[in-house]
């Protein structure tokens, strides 16, 4: 007689998901707990904590000398070094906050995805999801943040957008190129394995509801990229 398999642990899912995803979501179908989406997003969140305050004083540099351009007159200059601060500050505190925003919001809208697409799945599914594909960003971070200090610069690209120029990247479409590269097209691939194995959707249509959600998401960030570069 087989013996019955022993349970995954959470560290071996998270471990599993950069090189057998498919076994980190066949163990969440099988059972899951709330540590199935707070560990890795923990996790995720002190990474972007992490890199956040390391590449801090170049995006400080960069954020107040466009704040210095937008000022007219000489006593509100003076003003900018405990707005600096301010800033710092708040920016800290929103980057690691925003993982779990985007996780809630996430795996909302990947529930209703995997409604749509005849899936069986909850809430408590998708969030577990969302936080296991999140864990590509670590990856993401590890490469980008010394890319930042090397270039002494926020505007690093490692994705489409190191085929067009810094010009053509303050449009609409250039934004939308720049915000695409080889960890969001993992992400979608990680995300859309986990929806088709979890709600037990086909993998084609799975993949083409994630990439679909993916696209709007950045399109709304190329969006908002666009306003902020012609502010």
């Amino acid at each position: 007689m087989e013996a019955p398999q022993a349970e995954m642990s959470v560290v071996g899912r998270i471990l599993r998901v950069f090189y057998a995803p498919s076994e980190t979501f066949e163990a969440v179908a099988e059972q899951r707990s709330v540590a199935d989406w707070l560990v890795p997003t923990f996790i995720v969140a002190a990474v972007v904590f992490v890199s956040t305050y390391i590449t801090s004083p170049i995006y400080m540099a960069e954020t107040m000398e466009q704040m210095q351009q937008q000022m007219q007159q000489q006593e509100q200059s003076g003003a900018m070094e405990g707005t600096g601060d301010a800033i710092l500050i708040s920016t800290l505190i929103a980057a690691p906050v925003m993982m779990f925003v985007m996780l809630f919001i996430g795996a909302a809208i990947y529930l209703l995805v995997g409604k749509l697409l005849g899936g069986l799945l909850g809430y408590g599914q998708c969030l577990a999801i969302v936080a296991y594909t999140s864990l590509i960003a670590i990856l993401q971070h590890v490469v980008k943040t010394p890319l930042v200090l090397a270039k002494e610069t926020m505007n690093v690209q490692v994705g489409l957008g190191m085929f067009i120029s810094e010009e053509a990247q303050q449009s609409f479409g250039g934004h939308l190129l720049s915000l695409v590269d080889p960890f969001v097209v993992w992400m979608v691939v990680i995300a859309g394995l986990g929806l088709s194995i979890v709600g037990q959707i086909e993998r084609s249509r799975a993949y083409a509801g994630v990439a679909a959600v993916t696209l709007i998401f950045l399109s709304i960030g190329a969006f908002f990229g666009t306003l902020g570069a012609g502010g």
